[in-house]
């Protein structure tokens, strides 16, 4: 604002112009306001500062149990997700030792040794969908069927005369799925195994599955193909018969 005696520009809260030091008297509830503001500002300050000082101990406590559960969320947090964590520090590492990794894997498969091959992965988090493993992806889609089924195959086996055979995921039930699941992705895939670089390891990997069934369950090629065209029951009376000899 300007003074109405001589012009010069003024601040709201002059009470004098430093000019013609006329008195200015248009800025007098304004300033009266602002008067009137401070002292609430400092009542409410200084009552703050009185209610903070009465309930210290409360507040103390109220920021420790803050930080307590905030702490515990974090180690909640932590344990809950320390597997994934452990997983990705893994995987990483995998990359790093890509050399070593790999040759040890070629070492798995020159031996035949599927089970121990797809073990090795799994310990050591390797993904085979991105590189460098990305050349892992199908072999790694069958050798895991095809562990499944050794262990399944074995479980029964195990058990004979005592192999469950009613529960749906047991034993008995559990061998057949198996079987025909290995045996069902094989044939799915068998265009892309025939130019995949590992595809000699993958049909090695079949000849060993039709020898077990033939040592184990009886069935030679012919029967092997006659029981994998038979219904889910039928799969199952014939290991059950196989198996538990019933």
């Amino acid at each position: 604002m300007k003074c109405l005696s001589c012009g010069a520009e003024l601040g709201l809260t002059d009470e004098i112009c430093p000019y013609c030091g006329r008195v200015i008297t248009e800025t007098a509830s304004h300033r009266a306001d602002l008067k009137t503001y401070k002292e609430k500002t400092e009542t409410g300050k200084r009552g703050l500062a009185k209610v903070l000082s009465g309930n210290l101990p409360l507040i103390i406590s109220a920021v420790m149990m803050l930080v307590l559960l905030i702490a515990d969320g974090v180690a909640l947090y932590v344990k809950e997700n320390a597997y994934h964590f452990r997983s990705d520090a893994m995987r990483m590492e995998s990359v790093k030792e890509y050399d070593t990794y790999a040759k040890t894997i070629k070492e798995y498969l020159d031996a035949g040794d599927y089970t121990g091959f797809v073990a090795f992965k799994d310990y050591h988090r390797i993904a085979e969908w991105e590189p460098p493993y990305e050349d892992l992806n199908l072999i790694w889609e069958l050798a895991y069927d095809y562990e499944n089924l050794v262990s399944k195959m074995e479980s029964a086996l195990m058990y004979g005369e005592q192999a469950k055979r009613y529960h749906e995921d047991t034993d008995v039930s559990d061998c057949r799925r198996e079987i025909n699941e290995f045996y069902r992705e094989f044939e799915s895939m068998q265009s892309e195994i025939e130019t995949d670089p590992y595809g000699t390891y993958i049909f090695d990997m079949k000849q060993k599955a039709d020898a077990m069934l033939k040592v184990y369950l009886g069935l030679d090629d012919a029967a092997r193909e006659d029981y994998l065209n038979r219904s889910d029951i039928e799969q199952q009376a014939y290991l059950e018969g196989v198996i538990i000899h019933e």
